[in-house]
Parts: structure tokens; C-alpha cells; sequence
């Protein structure tokens, strides 16, 4: 069973995405702070993060995150999870990014578990 850890700081976010994975089959471990996450990762091996973009306590944690999972891992597949391009005007792509994918909030379910098995199969 597939390994997925997700880091969010919006618990319904966590606990629905969490859920729905799960009954996709996959195995869900999730974390609301990018400490506790980067420590998870380095206990589990997990096969796929997914990973918020922002954090209300630092708005840059995210792609700090993204980019120190790439560089001790570079064959972990990162997915960020954001509501940037909908709810804010910030100007970035996925290329300015160190992720796999980068998918807006909300994500349909489907999409994600295709994009998912695309990516650890």
C-alpha cells in the first residue's frame, strides 16, 4: 500500500483529502506543520507528499519545504496543494516551483488519484 503524507495547516483539508485517499486505497499520514512533516518523511519513506504552498505563520514555508524535501529527495514526488492562482494574483508558475505538480484548491478527488498513480506506479 502506497505511502502518502500530506502537510496543511487547514485541518479539513487534511481530514477530507486523508479520507478520501484512504478509500482510494492509499495510506495517509498527515501533519499540520512543515516540522512535523519534514520529520515524517524522514521516519516513513513515504512514496508521494502533498504539500500546502502556504502557511499563515510563514508565507514562504511552503516552497522552502518543497525545496529542502527535493534536495534530500530528489525522487520523492511532491505535489503542492494551493489556493493561490483562485483566491490570489501572485505571479508564479509550476516552473518556479521545485515540485512535480501543482494542483489548485479544491482538487477533484479523481484527478488527484490518477496524477497519484501516474506518479508512484
Amino acid at each position: 500500500m502506497a505511502k502518502i503524507v500530506i502537510i496543511d495547516d487547514d485541518l479539513d483539508i487534511l481530514e477530507s483529502t486523508g479520507a478520501l485517499l484512504e478509500s482510494a486505497g492509499f495510506q495517509i499520514h498527515s501533519v499540520d506543520s512543515v516540522e512535523e512533516g519534514l520529520a515524517m518523511i524522514d521516519g516513513l519513506s513515504p512514496d508521494l507528499v502533498l504539500l500546502d504552498l502556504l502557511f499563515p505563520e510563514d508565507p514562504s514555508a511552503g516552497y522552502r519545504t518543497a525545496g529542502a524535501i527535493k534536495e534530500k529527495y530528489p525522487d520523492l514526488p511532491v505535489f503542492v496543494l494551493t489556493s493561490i492562482n483562485r483566491e490570489y494574483a501572485l505571479d508564479f508558475s509550476r516552473d518556479d516551483l521545485p515540485v512535480d505538480e501543482v494542483l489548485t484548491k479544491p482538487v477533484r478527488i479523481e484527478h488527484l488519484v490518477e496524477l497519484i498513480h501516474r506518479y508512484i506506479s
